[in-house]
């Protein structure tokens, strides 16, 4: 069940067996704010017989009465902070970059047509082939240094 703190919605994913059916004061892990929460009634509606229900309601009433009056707020009551994730500004950054690389890709697409790429591929392959022939030389040289 999740349970948010009025002041400064703070969310937290409790167990509502810790609530006990007549619900208990809490406390703010964020702002130490006060407050009496209640359990959720359509949990119970949707499981429970209406005869029941209704022995319930009012012991749950007379209960509510007397959690009231003692006020005394429950520290210890076992809770998960749910944090909402923020979105990075990084990632914003690189979908945005991503977008403005295939926006140009189509401009030059369409402005120059596929002989564009064909020379783009040409160079590419060229920058390999040279790569090669440097790594090839420097084995070589190398090789009669060690030899």
């Amino acid at each position: 069940m999740f349970i948010v703190c009025s002041n400064c919605e703070f969310k937290y994913l409790v167990n509502s067996a810790d609530l006990k059916p007549n619900g208990r004061m809490v406390e703010c892990a964020n702002c130490n704010h006060q407050w009496f929460q209640e359990l959720d009634d359509t949990v119970i509606s949707s499981s429970v017989p209406s005869s029941i229900k209704e022995e319930f309601d009012q012991d749950l009433k007379n209960n509510k009465q007397k959690e009231k009056l003692e006020k005394d707020p429950v520290r210890n009551l076992p809770s998960t902070v749910v944090r909402q994730k923020k979105p990075s500004a990084i990632n914003s950054a690189i979908v945005i970059a991503l977008a403005i690389v295939v926006i140009l890709a189509i401009w030059i697409y369409r402005s120059y047509g596929a002989n564009t790429f064909i020379i783009i591929d040409f160079y590419i392959s060229e920058f390999f082939f040279n790569l090669n022939l440097i790594i090839s030389d420097l084995a070589k040289i190398i090789h009669n240094i060690l030899n």
